[in-house]
């Protein structure tokens, strides 16, 4: 393994400082390899940043999870950042996709990508120990890759076609498990045009995300700046991911898309422009350290010919990788190691415990566990009310792993009935209701002092896969809202203080910075569809989180028992 000068082994998802540039090389493809410079004085391993920590030292590290990985071309696993240790139970294997056309050629994106999914960190040079060389988010997680791509450009470095054959059939195997192991999460990082998410592929992977949610479905919202998230990001039944970086990684990316989305509705056929929020949640995505395949294959053998090395080195990386395909793996390893905990501790029985494992309540607990960034803006007026429900370019903030544990394991853990009921200070739900329903949930003490509160709701967009046709359509759009109300000491709910009513998302979400001392609870409303082209979907799956925590918080939320998970909480 070579090694950068000054950095001794500390070599994976690291920040280096601005001034610090890697010559020559193409402009964002700095290769590394051979790069001497002393001037890496400060340096973040950013898997820290999003509470990573918690679970590697506690002993869960994905074991128990496959991660799959959907872009243009396949992982490299030559690379010395997916060895993996002796007697390991998973490793990367790469799908075949049938498809007509189908290149299934190794690319560097890809590579780069599952390095921050599952990079292991095991250095067999270095005692057979975990270094911070190449570890990833979900290191002892199986990873499968698959790749769509029929063409890479030749003049566009990255750019590359796709077919709907292509792309159906590698989504299909995997939602459904079919010749592949099913992954627990599916990341994808690439995307299009299509703000409005009604390509065919869209419709399609949409659709199988619904039919399949016990997978789930992460994607990049994409590189344009304030341009629209395009598809799949655009879709509905995904986690769309923004990227930050700047101090703390509080800092929205400039590069990070997220112009508004439209919305199409097939009974009327009309398309309303810049309705919808697409993105739903960041991660870090800024200057990274990644995994280097500059083989003869993909992207990098179509466009840079001059670039590609014979033998392959399997010990080089990329400098300073900026873009949301990296913050969109930061998360699906999370909802990895989530699951990991989840599978093994938590929820034993998994077969019986589908809504604890069901995108729409992962993706509540995420968004209710998330950290305002900087500048975060939902469009909640003096009143509290929204119709945008989550920031244009971070969503519910920046992912919190730390927090995510709090809400998905330690507090309420999805009510006996449906309809609401008494919850704690944080927790999560899964309920069907009613067209024309409303439930309550109440926290069952008061508040007995300023508390900071998160609330986040999620449901699926109605859109069904045909596995005859290979074909997917849009079936309905139900309306649901989210509302926060004061209540008495009996439960009766007495005056609203904050509301989400967006109409055209399937996400609500409030953040409320400071609540005053006293008791409260939540109201979900089902009281519209916007469509139904059936006339049959009265009712609505959804995923409920919501995260109370003091004003201000305490700082040290966790006691660690080495090896096990012993999560002591010392705020409440």
């Amino acid at each position: 393994m070579k090694t950068l000068s000054g950095l001794a082994g500390l070599c994976f998802l690291v920040v280096f400082p601005q001034s610090v540039r890697a010559e020559p090389g193409p402009a964002g493809l700095v290769y590394s390899g051979n790069y001497q410079n002393g001037a890496f004085d400060s340096l973040t391993f950013v898997n820290s940043v999003v509470g990573w920590d918690t679970f590697f030292n506690a002993g869960f590290r994905g074991a128990s999870t496959v991660i799959g990985n959907i872009e243009a071309g396949h992982v490299w696993t030559g690379h010395e950042a997916f060895v993996r240790a002796p007697g390991a139970l998973n490793g990367v294997t790469n799908f075949t996709n049938t498809a007509p056309g189908a290149l299934n050629e190794i690319d560097f994106h890809a590579t780069m990508v599952g390095h921050v999914l599952a990079g292991s960190g095991y250095v067999p040079d270095n005692g057979g120990s975990y270094t911070y060389v190449g570890l990833g988010m979900a290191p002892e997680a199986a990873l499968v890759s698959g790749a769509i791509a029929t063409s890479f450009s030749a003049t566009d470095l990255g750019s590359f076609e796709i077919s709907n054959a292509a792309v159906t059939g590698v989504y299909k195997s995997f939602f459904r498990g079919t010749g592949v192991a099913r992954p627990d999460v599916i990341n994808s990082s690439w995307g299009g045009s299509d703000p409005a998410a009604i390509t065919d592929a869209a419709l399609v992977i949409d659709g199988l995300a619904r039919q399949n949610a016990s997978v789930a479905f992460v994607v990049s919202a994409g590189n344009g700046g304030n341009a629209a998230v395009g598809s799949p990001g655009a879709g509905y039944n995904n986690i769309s991911v923004g990227s930050t970086g700047g101090a703390g990684f509080l800092q929205p990316s400039a590069f990070s898309s997220s112009g508004a989305v439209d919305f199409y509705n097939p009974v009327t056929g009309q398309t309303l422009t810049g309705v919808r929020s697409a993105v739903d949640i960041a991660a870090p995505g800024e200057r990274m350290f990644l995994a280097a395949y500059l083989g003869g294959e993909g992207g990098i053998g179509a466009a840079l010919p001059g670039l590609v090395a014979n033998p392959v080195p399997a010990d080089q990386y990329f400098l300073n990788m900026d873009g949301t395909s990296f913050a969109s793996p930061m998360v699906a390893g999370g909802v990895a190691l989530l699951k990991d905990v989840a599978k093994t501790h938590f929820f034993l029985n998994h077969s019986g415990n589908t809504d604890a494992f069901d995108t729409r309540v992962i993706k509540s607990v995420l968004q209710a566990s998330a950290t305002a960034t900087a500048g975060w803006n939902n469009g909640q007026n003096a009143m509290n009310v929204t119709t945008q429900a989550l920031d244009a370019v971070t969503g519910a903030g920046l992912m919190d792993l730390n927090k995510a544990i709090d809400v998905y394991f330690l507090g309420t853990r999805e009510l006996a009935l449906d309809g609401g009921g008494q919850i704690g200070e944080d927790g999560w739900d899964a309920a069907t209701i009613g067209l024309g329903q409303t439930f309550e949930y109440v926290f069952s003490s008061a508040f007995s002092q300023q508390m900071a509160l998160t609330v986040a709701l999620n449901w699926f967009s109605v859109r069904d896969f045909n596995g005859t046709t290979d074909t997917g359509s849009d079936v309905a759009f139900s309306n649901l809202d989210l509302e926060v109300w004061s209540v008495d000491g009996l439960g009766n709910f007495l005056s609203r203080v904050g509301a989400s009513l967006s109409t055209y998302n399937n996400t609500e979400f409030l953040r409320f910075d400071s609540l005053d001392a006293g008791r409260y609870g939540f109201r979900v409303n089902f009281g519209s569809k916007v469509f139904d082209t059936s006339g049959l979907v009265n009712s609505e799956y959804f995923g409920l989180a919501w995260n109370a925590v003091p004003v201000p918080e305490p700082g040290a939320l966790w006691l660690l028992a080495a090896g096990s998970v012993l999560f002591a909480r010392r705020r409440r």
